[in-house]
């Protein structure tokens, strides 16, 4: 709105100022002194009016630009702040994207070593052991085994087959557990589920019968089951070990 007054009162002061000039110039100059060449000039003014016109455009074009340019800089800048936006709003999306796959991951994971945790319970309850000519099944079996190899400082050996099936069903949830696409603690998070159904028993037993395995020593001393079983051996020297069930 404000280029179009300015342009118009250009164009009116060309056009007063033209008008002027065919009424000053007589004035200034009588009929008789003026020459039929000098007369004829004074409708020069008609060529200054379009030059003054076109000069009026000219600085109208300009004007008119200049503030295209402006609008054009701040669509530009709107446009790129836009842009801004959008980017962190993809990445805050892509964040939340990775954290509910690893959340959703984390589930499935924590849900098939539910699934082999009982499957493990499964096998140790199977176990039936005649230990001083009494049946023992499951968890109480391998507690009495512990205490007598114990006493008789016998060593608890991975191929005992009755003992065999069990110990690879633990090595197996372990792996599962270290091979998955979880991060560390994440790991740490889903073995605790493993150490809080786990006993003593079946902890001392894995640690002795596997001593030579150092693949799953690496695994049981990642997943800090070695703290659990140096404390057996700690209260064991003491004499005080009471295997759990």
């Amino acid at each position: 709105m404000k280029r179009h007054i300015v342009f118009g009162s250009v164009v009116v002061a060309i056009i007063l100022m033209w008008g002027a000039s065919w009424y000053f110039i007589p004035k200034l100059y009588d009929a008789q002194s003026l020459e039929a060449g000098t007369f004829g000039d004074m409708f020069g003014a008609v060529n200054a009016l379009f030059s003054g016109l076109a000069f009026a455009g000219l600085i109208y074009t300009i004007t008119v630009q200049r503030q295209e340019l402006s609008l054009q800089r701040e669509a530009i800048r709107m446009q790129t702040e836009e842009l801004k936006l959008q980017r962190l709003e993809t990445a805050r999306s892509a964040d939340q994207f990775e954290s509910q796959s690893k959340l959703l991951n984390l589930q499935i994971v924590m849900t098939i070593v539910n699934d082999l945790i009982k499957s493990k319970n499964k096998r140790l309850g199977n176990i039936k052991l005649r230990i001083n000519g009494i049946d023992e099944i499951g968890v109480r079996a391998i507690t009495v085994l512990v205490k007598r190899n114990m006493s008789l400082n016998r060593p608890i050996l991975e191929d005992d087959p009755v003992l065999h099936s069990y110990c690879r069903s633990f090595i197996y949830i372990l792996q599962f557990i270290n091979d998955s696409d979880l991060e560390l603690d994440q790991k740490k998070v889903v073995s605790k589920l493993v150490d809080m159904d786990t006993g003593d028993s079946e902890i001392y037993i894995l640690f002795t019968a596997f001593a030579n395995d150092q693949h799953l020593f690496d695994l049981l001393n990642k997943y800090d089951f070695l703290d659990r079983y140096n404390n057996i051996k700690m209260n064991l020297l003491a004499n005080t070990y009471e295997p759990s069930n």
